[in-house]
């Protein structure tokens, strides 16, 4: 009978305790507002950041870019990419420590989605402007690389020239041949890359239809430095002959094409104005063209 009763009174306490542990339901009230009110703090950081990340990029291609812009631009996408990371690590913090209590109801279950969604969207956007940046400054290097190339060529043809004068010379003009090859692969390395850079910035095609013009000008260049060659003055005059020759065959056949045309296009204006003779004898009757 004493063990009974003791047992009884050991079962009440436990049930005491119990209760006494468990939250009322003011405190459990409480706890979900203060949740909702962090998931809100976190849902106002990442919009933010995303309208920041967001902003356009003001680039003149026309002119190229300015040192001090895609130094702002840098600083600030890096900036960006760091706040992201924090506010990444104090999410994934808090989300671990609440998931019991945020498990438990369906509307707190509902606005972490919404948070997961908007987490991913300005991560997205700050890829999509971190890959933009990177790609202005590479192609910003491929610029300022292909411009200094130009006076380099002008002075490689005029040397290979010069050497391709003397029989005796021709290993000279060999050694600046290779040399123009490498160089032309570095060019066509930054060429390829500032291509690249456009696709993904469009805004740079202004600037990328100069370097265009300058790439293929200095291919030209490179394809006469590598063809040239010792040769005697009279192959040297008979080339400049021939050349002179090609020009006005093409010319001659370019003259004899836009007569034809010419001829075509008077006799079909002739034959339009005859019809239109017709017509207008006949009062307004079709006649069949002859």
């Amino acid at each position: 009978m004493l063990g009974l009763m003791i047992g009884l009174v050991f079962w009440s306490l436990t049930l005491s305790a119990q209760e006494a542990e468990a939250p009322v339901p003011s405190d459990v009230a409480e706890l979900k507002a203060e949740i909702e009110m962090r998931l809100s703090q976190f849902s106002d950081e990442l919009n933010q950041m995303l309208v920041v990340g967001q902003m356009s990029l003001s680039v003149n291609g026309a002119a190229g870019v300015s040192q001090s812009l895609l130094k702002a631009m840098a600083d600030r996408m890096k900036y960006l990419n760091q706040s992201y990371n924090a506010l990444d690590v104090k999410w994934n913090t808090y989300y671990q420590a609440q998931q019991m209590d945020i498990a438990n109801d369906e509307t707190l279950m509902d606005k972490v989605a919404s948070v997961e969604s908007l987490k991913q969207t300005v991560k997205d956007t700050l890829d999509a402007k971190t890959l933009a940046v990177e790609s202005i400054i590479k192609f910003d290097e491929a610029d300022r690389f292909i411009i200094s190339r130009v006076s380099i060529y002008k002075h490689l043809y005029q040397k290979a020239y010069k050497l391709s004068l003397l029989k005796k010379l021709a290993p000279q003009l060999e050694k600046v041949k290779a040399k123009e090859q490498v160089v032309f692969t570095e060019l066509q390395t930054n060429y390829d890359q500032a291509k690249a850079s456009c696709a993904v910035v469009p805004a740079l095609s202004k600037r990328m239809a100069v370097l265009d013009e300058q790439y293929v000008i200095m291919k030209s260049v490179s394809e006469k430095v590598q063809t040239l060659e010792y040769k005697p003055l009279f192959q040297r005059v008979k080339d400049y002959v021939l050349g002179l020759a090609a020009v006005a065959i093409i010319l001659l056949f370019f003259n004899a094409s836009f007569a034809k045309f010419k001829a075509y296009r008077d006799k079909m204006n002739n034959l339009s104005k005859y019809k239109d003779i017709l017509n207008n004898q006949g009062k307004g009757t079709n006649y069949p063209t002859i």
